[in-house]
């Protein structure tokens, strides 16, 4: 098996390195110019109970995802910590601390992410994260919802 050098790693999955950058400066565009038009995103935690976080199929619907993202919470952190090109894919290690738009609580959770990079384009995405703890951080903010509504 021949590996590709390095640099040409570096290279080739420069899209990557700039999809995570363009997030975390707040360019939701330039980040999504680094997808394919046929992007699979998938994420493992259930996205009827959690919206926010479900998997996608195309660009439109990445957009879409994202800026509920975006609607939702305010990002008070998004931090690269860690971005390894392997043979075939590369991963990425992200911290994230969002703030919660209408009821305040905080989420922070640690992105585990899969990428694979064909002609220049991000293809495919995998984005792993506690679920569990997502699952019932939504939960509770139903609930919060909820309250403030009834009184």
């Amino acid at each position: 098996m021949v590996f590709p050098h390095p640099m040409s790693l570096d290279r080739d999955r420069a899209p990557v390195r700039r999809a995570l950058e363009r997030w975390a400066a707040g360019d939701l565009e330039g980040a999504l110019a680094q997808f394919s038009d046929d992007i699979l995103y998938l994420v493992n935690v259930d996205g009827l109970a959690v919206p926010f976080v479900s998997s996608t199929l195309g660009k439109e619907d990445l957009r879409q995802r994202l800026q509920l993202i975006k609607s939702t919470f305010h990002e008070e952190r998004f931090e690269i910590t860690s971005v390894v090109h392997e043979a075939d894919h590369t991963r990425a290690l992200v911290t994230v601390e969002n703030r919660h738009r209408a009821t305040g609580e905080r989420l922070c959770v640690r992105l585990r992410l899969r990428y694979r990079v064909e002609d220049g384009r991000i293809v495919r995405a995998e984005e792993h994260l506690d679920a569990q703890y997502v699952e019932a951080f939504q939960r509770f903010v139903f609930h919060m919802e909820n309250a403030a509504r009834s009184t």
